[in-house]
């Protein structure tokens, strides 16, 4: 059973079937697309639907991904790539959803699990030099600087300057335990 993850306002679970038409809708936003490495523009059902199968195939193994919902549905996802290495964040939502705190407060979420699910030492993430409210979320979440870079943007077709950070377990545990007086905050439901 994959877990689910709950906050004060959202809920972090596995991505379904009932997730297709808002991907298409919220993913399919340009402004969206641009700023991720791996999603096309346009964004189509098909894609959706292939995101979705791939997320059942490969939960808990090498790659996982957690839908965002804010009681009303889908509004974006945050997933984690090479779980059992040196993990990868990465993570969207959905334009009407921006400049409301949801990515910060979900990305704790799934960070939380992480460091309580897997004995890794950090987590690194990449964001595209243009994209500076991602690279916010990360810095406010512990992230350090790591190194410049290029990113790829498959809706842009196009390698991009990017910031490559990372997040050390300690690090973060303690930014937690602090702010969260000594607990995470979070639920986990497995």
């Amino acid at each position: 059973m994959a877990e689910i993850l709950k906050t004060a306002r959202l809920v972090l679970r596995a991505p379904d079937e009932g997730d297709i038409d808002r991907l298409v809708e919220l993913a399919g936003d340009y402004e969206v697309s641009k700023m991720l490495a791996v999603v096309p523009h346009p964004y189509e059902r098909d894609h959706a639907e292939d995101w979705i199968a791939h997320c059942g195939e490969v939960a808990g193994d090498e790659e996982r991904s957690f839908a965002i919902d804010d009681g009303n549905g889908l509004i974006g996802a945050v997933s984690f790539r090479r779980l059992r290495e040196s993990p990868r964040i990465g993570y969207w939502l959905g334009r009407p959803y921006w400049g409301m705190g949801y990515m910060s407060e979900a990305a704790h979420a799934a960070l939380t699990w992480l460091f309580s699910v897997h004995d890794v030492t950090s987590v690194v993430a990449e964001a595209m030099r243009d994209n500076p409210a991602s690279i916010a979320v990360l810095r406010k979440l512990g992230f350090a600087d790591d190194g410049e870079g290029s990113c790829d943007s498959r809706a842009r077709g196009a390698a991009l300057p990017s910031l490559q950070l990372r997040l050390q377990r300690n690090a973060f545990l303690t930014t937690t335990q602090a702010v969260a007086g000594g607990q995470a905050g979070k639920e986990l439901i497995g």
